[in-house]
């Protein structure tokens, strides 16, 4: 009762899992990827440990398709079982058992493997990977593109429930220590895949990195607008430097990644600055 996508962009070293389901909490089962070495999406009957095992063997040096087999040879269970694979370089393979319940099946194609199992047609899948291999955008609008488009062909046939979208890339975790990109999960939601559209845009804007190139240089006239705004939420502390106390205030509102130093301003702090002053 669920349907995924793995892919990868290895021209931005990024690997991921996009999944929807009428179960609850379909992140916490389905979605595995690691950084640099590829991405596992485990369902129907899933066996869980094929997510971590996935991966080792795919570090190990494995393609897919054989990381696939390794897996399922030894497992009495493995026709109940759906598994999509797909490595750093954009090789992948998808495996649908054929006691998995109608509609059931795979798709694989350059960079990514959709699968889906009691589904509303097999119409479902082809539409998944139609709609991945003509959308624009980083990976994970892609695979969202992908799960908008498995809905709109009827997906999971007993409803909706929850979604979850996991981006590795190494180094882009929270702190830049570890490759956890992108985690987000629906886990119990009328319309959780236009609700996970929503914590993607919250977590662009809160981890988003600004460009160089976007940083606006503070003149006079923006360092007192900035100075009212700060003022206005109670944030500027008498006789406290402008630029610490918007440090201060970024820090406070989860806004840390987009600091740009001293007289350097995102744009999308200061939007988010005059909004949450009413001045927006």
């Amino acid at each position: 009762m669920t349907f995924s996508i793995v892919a990868a962009d290895p021209a931005a070293d990024e690997v991921g899992v996009a999944t929807q389901s009428k179960f609850l909490a379909v992140g916490a089962v389905v979605p595995w990827a690691r950084g640099r070495v590829g991405a596992v999406a485990t369902q129907s009957f899933a066996e869980m440990t094929f997510g971590p095992r996935g991966l080792d063997l795919l570090s190990s040096g494995l393609d897919p398709q054989s990381v696939l087999d390794r897996l399922l040879e030894p497992d009495e269970r493995r026709q109940t079982r759906q598994v999509g694979i797909v490595d750093r370089e954009g090789r992948a393979a998808s495996f649908t058992g054929r006691e998995c319940f109608d509609h059931a099946g795979s798709k694989t194609g350059p960079g990514y493997a959709c699968q889906g199992n009691i589904l509303a047609s097999d119409e479902v899948v082809p539409a998944m990977a139609e709609a991945f291999e003509g959308a624009a955008g980083d990976l994970a609008d892609r695979m969202l593109e992908a799960l908008r488009a498995g809905q709109r062909a009827g997906g999971d046939r007993r409803g909706q429930e929850s979604a979850a979208l996991l981006v590795a890339k190494p180094g882009r975790g929270y702190g830049g220590t570890n490759d956890r990109y992108i985690d987000l999960r629906v886990d119990h939601h009328d319309d959780p895949i236009e609700e996970l559209a929503g914590l993607l845009s919250m977590h662009r804007l809160y981890f988003g990195k600004p460009a160089q190139a976007d940083l606006i240089q503070a003149d006079p006239a923006l360092e007192s607008e900035v100075r009212q705004l700060l003022s206005a939420l109670g944030k500027l502390p008498p006789g406290q430097d402008l630029w610490e106390a918007l440090s201060d205030y970024m820090d406070w509102e989860n806004l840390e990644e987009r600091w740009a130093g001293p007289g350097r301003v995102d744009p999308l702090v200061l939007t988010y600055l005059r909004r949450q002053a009413g001045r927006a």
